[in-house]
């Protein structure tokens, strides 16, 4: 069986409004099976270092101590009520995470971008990308994988 992972890329705010990068889904032996365009934070909060803030981009494993990577549940919650989600929310595991700086983040996961286009930190999909991230989703679960290893990197 393929070994899977996520990898979530996006550059630092580098044009007026709310930046998009990619989220990934990757096979060892396979290669790249799929690409969404997706993002993290709210448009005034994607800028260098705003992973240590409330609401700034998902950090960077590489920024918290200790953590070698997030991990991302295939089994999703569903938070249909909640603003924001509005649907099923994939959790991106630890729960918490604290920062090379001291800050504590956390809360994370992977759902559809159902406010005001962004996020608190979460990574979020448009409909269309979503509802084939989550067909993707249930495919892996199927072939009894729970979890998938998160990547996270900015430029």
């Amino acid at each position: 069986m393929a070994s899977y992972f996520l990898l979530f890329t996006q550059h630092f705010d580098r044009e007026r409004g709310l930046d998009y990068g990619r989220l990934s889904l990757n096979s060892l032996s396979e290669g790249t099976k799929c690409i969404w365009v997706a993002t993290s934070s709210v448009a005034g909060k994607q800028y260098p270092e705003s992973f240590h803030v409330r609401g700034g981009l998902i950090p960077p494993q590489y920024r918290c101590p200790k953590l070698p990577n997030y991990t991302v549940m295939t089994t999703p919650i569903p938070l249909p009520h909640v603003k924001g989600v509005e649907g099923n929310f994939y959790k991106i595991e630890p729960h918490f995470v604290t920062t090379d700086r001291g800050t504590i983040r956390g809360d994370f996961g992977i759902h559809l971008d159902g406010n005001a286009p962004g996020s608190l930190g979460c990574i979020v999909l448009d409909s269309d990308r979503f509802l084939d991230f989550e067909n993707r989703m249930a495919d892996l679960k199927r072939d009894s994988l729970t979890s998938l290893p998160l990547f996270v990197q900015y430029s």
